[in-house]
């Protein structure tokens, strides 16, 4: 391929002397640069690309990407290296965006619940897709162009039809997602998350609107402000949806069956839809809606749409619950939430549950991250919870203790905590003091199996380690081989 053709199709002026130049890969790592490599040059918060151009020549690059004014025989300056990057990335890869129908999702919370249930009614009514985002192990809630245009060639090639994508903020933001035409773009809700990146809830508000001045048509939960906001300024077609009416979607009835989910009778266009939803949580719902609105606007039948939901049955780390002895007399659940609002729906959905007797939420609060946010999460587990645990959850380069000082400073003259800095020792604690009929709430870790201490990715199984603590506790051997 020639540099001339990625140019061309990226809307940017290739000078003369770079026309003819080969094409046999594009990055923006100059230690990855081979022969007749691109490398394009990204500032970042911590790191400028544009100090590594002598690096990448040397490595062999054929051309640089810059947008900083530099002058030489192999630079290009460009108005936005990361939109180039994008759209080079997508071009040598085929073009893949062209090749499929992507649907993308962004939101605060809820995000991959939605795109879960999507590809589980498309998956019922035989229509091929993939989803991208927080729990297919990819590192990042949306890869980065290098990984992201790729896996789309891959899943083209597949003959997968459709793509289901969580995009977050920083994607938007940065630029990540600048070839893609989504087909349909969803907003869930948007609270207060990611300001370290942002810097403010409008900057994390414009970015996450961005979907809509790019997508054929919008579904859009106006029961949150932005939603209206956005609403009122898409660029794009739209649908609303709202859990109360007054909508183009909407939930009539709404009945709780406890652990067993919720019965919902959704009101749409296309007529009435009777949905069984396995998924927990107040936030539930909501989702569910959300995903049978897109799904209904996307061609699905009514009929496949109801099949779906009696199949699906949750997503794993979104308010799961821990499988122990049917003995046990208490139970244990693990979900995501790790901001403000997300742990305030938490707990206030375990209170929807008729037989619970304590809520005990255990979480804590990543290191290098928001810092602004640890003292409100502390105030909500305390006001809400009838215990909070409070302990570690990614403390990066910060030690446990220094984040724990900043959960406390929000709590006040509360006294219903324990404050256990080594997580492990923390989920032991919850479980060996268990009362009959007792709720406890792991939050913040979800589907990761993972606690990253320093610069170290060390093993962490949620699951493991309560079936574990479990054991050692709880159980004995003897006659009744069960202690309470």
């Amino acid at each position: 391929m020639k540099l001339l053709e990625i140019c061309y199709l990226c809307g940017v002026d290739c000078p003369e002397r770079l026309k003819n130049m080969d094409v046999e890969g594009v990055s923006s790592d100059s230690r990855k640069i081979k022969k007749n490599y691109v490398f394009v040059c990204l500032r970042g918060s911590r790191q400028d690309g544009h100090l590594f151009i002598d690096g990448a020549l040397s490595n062999g690059a054929s051309a640089v990407i810059v947008q900083n004014g530099a002058s030489g025989e192999k630079i290009l300056n460009v108005g936005d290296t990361r939109a180039f990057l994008s759209g080079a990335c997508n071009i040598f890869c085929g073009s893949p965006t062209k090749k499929l129908r992507i649907i993308g999702i962004t939101g605060t919370n809820g995000k991959t619940s939605v795109a879960a249930m999507i590809k589980n009614i498309f998956d019922v009514s035989s229509s091929p897709s993939k989803t991208i985002g927080t729990l297919d192990g990819v590192g990042l809630t949306t890869p980065d162009p290098e990984h992201l245009y790729p896996l789309l060639a891959r899943f083209a090639r597949e003959g997968v039809k459709t793509v289901v994508m969580e995009a977050s903020s920083h994607a938007l933001k940065l630029k990540k997602l600048e070839p893609i035409e989504f087909e349909i773009g969803i907003f869930t809700n948007l609270s207060e998350d990611h300001l370290d990146f942002h810097g403010n809830m409008e900057d994390y508000f414009k970015s996450k609107s961005e979907l809509f001045n790019r997508c054929r048509l919008g579904i859009i939960n106006i029961d949150c402000e932005y939603g209206k906001k956005i609403a009122k300024n898409a660029k794009c077609a739209f649908r609303t949806c709202s859990a109360y009416g007054d909508a183009d979607y909407f939930i009539r009835k709404s009945e709780s069956l406890g652990r067993e989910g919720y019965k919902l009778l959704i009101c749409t266009p296309q007529g009435a839809l009777n949905i069984r939803c396995r998924a927990l949580g107040s936030f539930a719902p909501s989702n569910a809606l959300l995903a049978c609105a897109a799904s209904l606007e996307y061609g699905v039948s009514r009929q496949d749409v109801e099949r779906a939901f009696e199949s699906f049955y949750g997503v794993e780390g979104r308010f799961e619950r821990v499988a122990l002895d049917e003995r046990c007399g208490f139970d244990v659940f693990i979900d995501y939430a790790h901001t403000p609002d997300a742990l305030e729906k938490l707990i206030k959905s375990a209170r929807e549950f008729a037989d619970v007797g304590r809520i005990r939420v255990l979480f804590g609060c990543g290191g290098d991250r928001e810092r602004e946010k640890r003292a409100k999460m502390g105030k909500i587990a305390v006001e809400y919870a009838d215990e909070a645990i409070f302990t570690s959850d990614n403390c990066r380069s910060e030690t446990r203790n220094a984040i724990l000082k900043d959960i406390l400073s929000g709590i006040g003259d509360k006294e219903n905590y324990a404050a256990l800095p080594d997580r492990k020792r923390a989920i032991e604690y919850a479980v060996s003091t268990a009362l009959e009929r007792d709720m406890i709430l792991l939050a913040g870790k979800g589907h990761e199996k993972y606690e990253i201490t320093g610069n170290d990715r060390l093993p962490f199984d949620e699951k493991a380690l309560v079936r574990e603590a479990f054991k050692k506790y709880r159980l004995r051997k003897g006659e009744n081989g069960y202690e309470n």
